[in-house]
């Protein structure tokens, strides 16, 4: 069943992305209403996939990285879909959104089962999970901080060049995109500030050290600076617009080493490869 669920998962989103395609082109309201009727879809079968995956995990304390690229891609959807809601409106960021989830969904059923978290039997402590959720929807804020930022730069070299071409009459106003950046930012770092005390207070009581000084901790340690530096210049220089969002590129750039090659390629403490 759960199978089931995550192929009728990535159908969905594929079609939704088609339609936001449709929406890039046309701007057609009724294209976009029903692209995002059919993500919901798809996001309701993704859910039912956690619920059962979850089941699956309270049991077993089984959690492989390709579960944790599986979860990315659910949380991009939710998070594509609190942004709808919000008064700060971006359609068709979902044409952009989308295909960064299709490929994270795609890259969770290639990776290897055996690449098992070492710490999923601490799960049902108090701080874990904690550190964990809090940690992984801020990895989400900052992909889809990402994502409005190349929207941002697109949009802003083409009114820089004087060349009004297919972005800028189909992006979002410069203003409306930063403040997007602005959202992904704080709820961001608030997330990954949880994220670290929670962590920290959860190692202390499982190894009885607060900070161990691993390449998975320093770099987690780096990535919450670019957070805090970029917050302080914004509120107190005054950075906006182009500066945030290519720092936002720089933070992601840590984050995928982060991921992707400090998680799985070193060994040792908090990462897979141990």
């Amino acid at each position: 069943m759960k199978d089931l669920f995550y192929i009728l998962t990535l159908l969905t989103y594929l079609i939704s992305w088609v339609g936001f395609g449709f929406y890039f082109k046309t701007l057609k309201k009724e294209a976009l209403r029903l692209s995002q009727i059919v993500l919901f879809s798809g996001f309701l079968f993704h859910t039912l996939f956690w619920i059962i995956k979850g089941w699956e995990f309270w049991h077993t304390q089984l959690l492989s990285f390709k579960d944790i690229l599986n979860f990315f891609s659910w949380e991009l959807v939710a998070i594509y879909f609190i942004f709808t809601l919000s008064p700060i409106k971006a359609y068709t960021v979902g044409f952009f959104c989308v295909p960064v989830i299709l490929f994270l969904l795609g890259c969770s059923y290639f990776f290897p089962v055996k690449i098992i978290s070492p710490f999923t039997q601490y799960f049902k402590s108090f701080w874990f999970p904690i550190h964990v959720f809090s940690s992984l929807f801020s990895h989400g804020f900052l992909i889809f901080g990402v994502i409005i930022s190349i929207m941002y730069i697109l949009q802003e070299r083409e009114i820089k060049k004087k060349r009004l071409g297919v972005f800028f009459k189909k992006l979002p106003p410069l203003n409306y995109l930063d403040k997007l950046i602005e959202e992904c930012l704080y709820l961001g770092f608030i997330l990954l500030t949880i994220g670290m005390i929670s962590g920290v207070m959860w190692s202390e009581i499982a190894f009885g050290e607060f900070w161990r000084w691993s390449p998975k901790e320093v770099i987690t340690l780096i990535l919450w600076l670019i957070y805090a530096m970029l917050i302080h210049q914004r509120i107190l220089i005054g950075w906006r617009g182009k500066k945030a969002a290519y720092m936002f590129i720089v933070g992601f750039g840590i984050w995928f080493i982060s991921i992707f090659v400090i998680n799985l390629m070193v060994g040792g403490f908090h990462t897979y490869g141990s």
